[in-house]
């Protein structure tokens, strides 16, 4: 937000040169970052307004901290109107069709006719030129100063050009485009509110107007529009359109909805002064009770407890007064206020406790550094997600942070039947889903490292799910590998066994699984939980991702991983002597798993500290329906160094173990 120095000067009667002023703004929390020469003498502050703070989007907002930290009094600019034609309602009306009211509350109309289109004034260019804007006519730069000097968009419309001359607010027809005034076109959606004639759409609601009733040289007779629009009603219709201007930054943030007529009246009274015509009595207002002040209390004990300091009700009351907040009532314990329109942010009694300690000074507060720390317990998911993220770094996986929201088509493929939570008015408005799964997303980034090879990637995010009780959240764990699934299972199986799960891992196919290629998939159970999916991605999605492979994706419950039964651990001291590794290789039916030849070495070998699967090889050299696989050993005495007899003694064993297990399998 840009502020011009002089006009605060004129609002407030400060004095003070600009850097000091924009330090003072700085000290109470409205953070100017820049102060820049302008036009005729002026400077230019470059304000960061904060978002809870509406109301200093304009010099009368920031009159006030102005006025409240020097103890002025802020200068409300006059307003004269001399209402000399016809009744406003027979000139024109306000239809608000069904639907329209809850995204608009109130709509001001008023008439001035027989007005000349002409520039600016020199004063009028330098002050729009001072904050960074460009002067257009008299007409539409009297509309844009109101907005900047009482943070109140307005709109004027060419009156001729309205068919017949009167205003609708209405939602979009399904299919209806919309050209605004900067040339942008946009396709509108049936909960877009427009306001039309009484034939087409003439502006977006709170966003932009439209070319086909612009005010320009020609124009004789404007109707001019002030309203109040609902933030989330125009931040959608802003999101969707991709059009923005300042008056929907304004809207969006929410405005005073008591400026609405006072505004009107404001702008009105310039263009009488500088553009001339005749006023048409009266002002078409729906609803004119809309804006009204309340009272807030607040006592001097609880202010002086929660701040820890004490201010003096004196003091409270100046800037109570400073910030425009009316004293209704003074006790010896307690103030009440009533709260101008202006200041939405202020509902509560904490909350006039904060504008207390911002216009007292924060450096009041006395420091106290005697506070004792404790250490806070670690929630068993907490624990649980920071040892899968160190075992699947150490295994080569790189972890991803994605978005929560995601296309609807992801939610579709890999997650139907599971009812996704939409978006009202989503950020992005290609991402209106909250995920139902984490396994797009990796797809995603693979996408982005297309170009690389042997990628491995994990996300620990949640996901959104629908239950009958209501909106749930789970964890999940998702691992994608280009090397395929095996890989995929044994990341998975190598975190169960680094979090010491107590129950033996099965894995059951599984042909008919969303986003996964026929045939790949399978559910990796423990104790009959279902812990984990997983399969090559199907081909249809390699499509969609703009793969040139099928990546190996799996999913598991971190919920449920956190809270499954565990082993004991126990301590074993370090081995005294070396161990001696030997090697494994064998082709072996498809259908043997890894954890079946496991269980056989592990039987069968004597002194063995460590069990490693190592490679898995299907192509050339083998027989129909075999597969390679080599694993190794680390065999360990724990009182001696064992000879490469006695290794190998314990190799053939194993060997000749597996050989009988499993029929037709051969060394290789």
């Amino acid at each position: 937000m840009i502020l011009s120095y002089k006009w605060l000067k004129e609002l407030t009667g400060a004095t003070l040169p600009p850097q000091e002023l924009a330090d003072a703004l700085t000290r109470v929390g409205l953070n100017v970052e820049d102060v820049t020469p302008a036009t005729n003498g002026d400077f230019a502050l470059d304000a960061d307004i904060t978002t809870n703070r509406p109301d200093w989007l304009c010099h009368l907002g920031v009159a006030h901290e102005i006025a409240a930290v020097f103890n002025l009094k802020v200068k409300i600019p006059a307003v004269t109107l001399t209402e000399t034609g016809p009744a406003v309602d027979g000139l024109s009306s306000v239809t608000v069709m069904p639907g329209a009211a809850e995204h608009c509350p109130r709509y001001t109309l008023r008439v001035i006719r027989g007005v000349t289109v002409g520039p600016s004034p020199d004063w009028l260019r330098d002050r729009l030129t001072a904050i960074g804007q460009r002067s257009i006519n008299n007409i539409v730069d009297i509309t844009n100063l109101v907005c900047f000097e009482m943070n109140q968009p307005l709109h004027a419309f060419d009156m001729d050009k309205l068919a017949e001359n009167r205003i609708v607010l209405r939602l979009a027809r399904p299919g209806e485009e919309f050209d605004a005034i900067t040339g942008e076109h946009a396709k509108l959606e049936p909960d877009m509110l427009v306001i039309a004639d009484a034939e087409k759409a003439v502006a977006l609601a709170g966003v932009k107007g439209g070319q086909n009733t612009e005010v320009g040289d020609g124009t004789v007779n404007v109707l001019l529009e002030s309203a109040w629009f609902q933030p989330r009603s125009v931040r959608r219709s802003a999101r969707r359109t991709r059009m923005s201007s300042e008056s929907s930054y304004r809207y969006e943030r929410g405005i005073d909805p008591g400026m609405t007529e006072r505004a009107s009246a404001r702008a009105v009274s310039l263009i009488l002064e500088l553009a001339g015509g005749e006023l048409a009595t009266g002002v078409i207002d729906t609803n004119p009770n809309l804006g009204s002040p309340w009272q807030v209390s607040m006592r001097f004990a609880r202010c002086d407890k929660l701040l820890g300091v004490s201010v003096e009700r004196e003091e409270v009351r100046r800037i109570f007064k400073g910030l425009g907040l009316v004293e209704k009532r003074l006790d010896d314990d307690a103030i009440t206020v009533e709260v101008p329109t202006f200041r939405q942010d202020l509902k509560r009694e904490a909350d006039l406790i904060e504008e207390v300690i911002r216009l007292a000074g924060y450096e009041r507060i006395p420091e106290k550094i005697t506070q004792p720390l404790a250490l806070a317990h670690e929630m068993p998911e907490t624990a649980c997600a920071r040892s899968i993220r160190r075992t699947l770094a150490g295994l080569g996986y790189h972890e991803c942070i994605t978005d929560s929201f995601v296309p609807r088509e992801w939610a579709e493929s890999f997650a139907p039947g599971i009812e996704s939570y939409a978006i009202r008015n989503p950020i992005n408005a290609e991402r209106p889903v909250m995920r139902a799964t984490l396994s797009p997303s990796l797809l995603e980034i693979r996408r982005t490292n297309r170009l690389q090879s042997d990628v491995r990637l994990f996300e620990i995010g949640r996901v959104y799910l629908r239950s009958r009780e209501g909106p749930v959240e789970y964890t999940r764990l998702a691992v994608l590998d280009d090397r395929g699934v095996d890989y995929v299972r044994g990341a998975i199986e190598t975190v169960c066994r680094e979090l010491a799960l107590a129950g033996e891992i099965q894995v059951e196919p599984h042909d008919d699984m969303a986003g996964m290629a026929a045939g790949s998939g399978g559910a990796m159970k423990m104790d009959g939980e279902e812990i984990a999916v997983l399969g090559l991605v199907a081909r249809d999605q390699v499509e969609r991702f703009d793969l040139t492979l099928a990546p190996a994706v799996g999913e598991a419950a971190v919920d449920w991983l956190a809270h499954a039964p565990t082993t004991e651990r126990r301590y074993q001291p370090l081995p005294r002597f070396p161990g001696v590794r030997r090697d494994v290789s064998l082709s072996i039916a498809e259908n043997v798993l890894w954890s079946q030849i496991e269980a056989v070495a592990r039987d069968n070998a004597d002194m063995l500290d460590s069990l490693a699967f190592e490679s898995l090889y299907r192509g050339k050299g083998l027989k129909p329906g075999m597969k390679g696989m080599a694993f190794s050993m680390i065999l360990r005495a724990p009182d001696r160094s064992l000879t490469d007899a006695e290794a190998n003694a314990v190799r053939d064993t194993v060997v000749q173990a597996l050989l009988a297990a499993f029929p037709g399998a051969e060394l290789r």
